[in-house]
């Protein structure tokens, strides 16, 4: 069976998520981060993660960790509808996969740290206001896709869209005003409402 080894709380989340919408069943095992004695730098974990973090998996034997390649993987390894087809829908997947991760992603993280996950003494205004610009810039992005298309990965919500969506649920937190993206706005509302995103979203509770 799939073990799925990390917080609910953490990037675990997206792991969960897509093992909901794929309906493959898992073992979840909850591993402590980010504080004192963490789990996660426990020998038994950096035994599956040499980076000491959260999530991996270990499925049937084949132990994988980082978020991004473990849902990339587990949705090719158990044929999901979500997966594209195609060459050309992969590729879009893996466009907005990296677009996701090294563009957006950061600039969610710092602006989030500085703005709610920081003690106020640890926060910085300056590193936050810029991250903020940042993340509008990609935001903006986002927006004039949907402009084009329905979904990210064209015409039905696929992998492209479960990548996006699973990193962008963090502007929930945020509380940031979407106002300028109306069709991003109802997308993500729409992404992060779906039955097996709630799931997931109970067990952060």
């Amino acid at each position: 069976m799939l073990k799925i080894y990390g917080a609910p709380h953490s990037r675990a989340f997206r792991v969960i998520w897509l093992a909901n919408e794929i309906g493959v069943p898992y073992e979840h095992i909850p591993v402590t981060f980010s504080v004192p004695n963490a789990q996660c730098k426990e020998p038994w974990y950096v035994a599956l993660n040499p980076n000491g973090r959260v999530p991996s998996i270990d499925d049937d034997g084949f132990v994988i960790w980082e978020t991004a390649g473990i849902n990339l993987y587990l949705a090719d390894r158990y044929k999901s509808a979500l997966y594209p087809s195609t060459p050309e829908g992969r590729g879009r997947m893996l466009q907005w996969t990296f677009f996701a991760y090294t563009e957006v992603e950061p600039a969610l993280i710092t602006l989030f740290r500085n703005r709610i996950f920081y003690p106020p003494e640890k926060r910085s205004a300056v590193l936050a206001d810029e991250a903020e610009v940042k993340l509008r810039t990609e935001l903006a992005i986002l927006e004039q896709q949907l402009a084009k298309t329905p979904f990210f990965g064209g015409e039905q919500w696929g992998m492209a869209d479960f990548m996006l969506a699973s990193v962008l649920y963090i502007l929930t937190r945020l509380k940031l005003d979407l106002a300028a993206y109306p069709r991003l706005d109802a997308w993500l509302t729409a992404s992060i409402n779906r039955p097996a995103a709630l799931v997931a979203r109970r067990l952060r509770e």
